[in-house]
This record gives structure tokens, C-alpha cells and sequence, in this order.
């Protein structure tokens, strides 16, 4: 009787055994149809939260808008709140109190605070109705400026 010794695998009834194979053809066509099934149920549009804030509210105070707000001085510099706030159907914001008429005169404002004292904490304190698009406008705003103790007020 003659064995065989080679390295192919062998049952115990002497059949060679063929390796396992697993067919990834199938598998390919599943991982697709999920991918294709996830991109349709999906929705692309931005979801608006509203965002809560946490510093108690002030009373209003009225800003001219004849005149530009004063420059900052270093010593008035001790923390800096940005309200954000609706009027009609835009953001307006308050910097320490001096109301700006849009968010385009926040950056430059932010630019200004920064070229006097960069390292002044930033607290962005938006109304509970502000889109988030605006709060992330203010953010970014701050972050370019320089800022960078930049925070989110919440509400409890």
C-alpha cells in the first residue's frame, strides 16, 4: 500500500478537499444595494435647531446707529458677549451691549477686539429662535479674527 504524502487536503475517506471559497460577488451586490438605499432615504438639507443660551437676558439697550461704537480699550476687555438676537426676519448683534446692524460689522468688530487683546474669552449668546447658520457665522467670525477662547451660552 503506496501513501500519499502530499500537501493537498484529504478527507478521511481519501477525497481531496477542495478550499473554502467564499463568493464575493454577492456580498459586493448587497454592500451596493445598502449604499444605494441609504443615499435615497437620506436628506441632504441642513437641519435648523435651536440653539439654547445660558446668560440671563439684559434689558434692551438701544445703540445709535449715527455714530460708531467706541474702540475698545484693553482694561474694558475682561470678557466679551456677542447676543445675537431677531429683529423682523434678521440677526442683529450686541457686542457688550453696543448693537451693530449686521453680522458683517461683527467681524470687523471682532477683528478690532483681536488687534487689542487676543486672548479675551468670547461668549456667543444667541436667542432661542436664531438659526444655527448664524451662530456658526458668529464662531467663525470670532475664529478668524484671532479668537481663540471662543464659547456657546446655554441655557439650563
Amino acid at each position: 500500500m503506496k501513501r500519499d504524502f502530499s500537501l493537498t487536503p484529504t478527507s478521511r475517506s481519501g477525497r481531496v478537499r477542495r478550499p473554502l471559497e467564499v463568493a464575493m460577488t454577492p456580498m459586493i451586490d448587497v454592500i451596493f444595494l445598502l449604499l444605494i438605499f441609504f443615499l435615497a432615504t437620506s436628506s441632504f438639507q441642513l437641519v435648523e435647531h435651536l440653539l439654547p443660551s445660558g446668560i440671563s437676558s439684559l434689558p434692551n439697550e438701544s445703540g445709535t446707529g449715527a455714530e460708531p461704537p467706541p474702540e475698545p480699550t484693553p482694561d474694558a476687555l475682561e470678557q466679551i458677549v456677542v447676543k445675537l438676537e431677531l429683529v423682523g426676519n434678521s440677526t442683529v448683534a450686541k457686542i457688550n451691549g453696543i448693537t451693530l446692524q449686521d453680522l458683517s460689522q461683527l467681524q470687523a468688530r471682532l477683528r478690532t477686539i483681536s488687534s487689542v487683546k487676543a486672548d479675551v474669552p468670547v461668549i456667543i449668546d444667541p436667542q432661542p429662535k436664531i438659526k444655527a447658520a448664524d451662530v456658526v457665522r458668529a464662531y467663525d467670525f470670532a475664529r478668524q479674527a484671532g479668537l481663540a477662547r471662543v464659547y456657546l451660552a446655554t441655557r439650563e
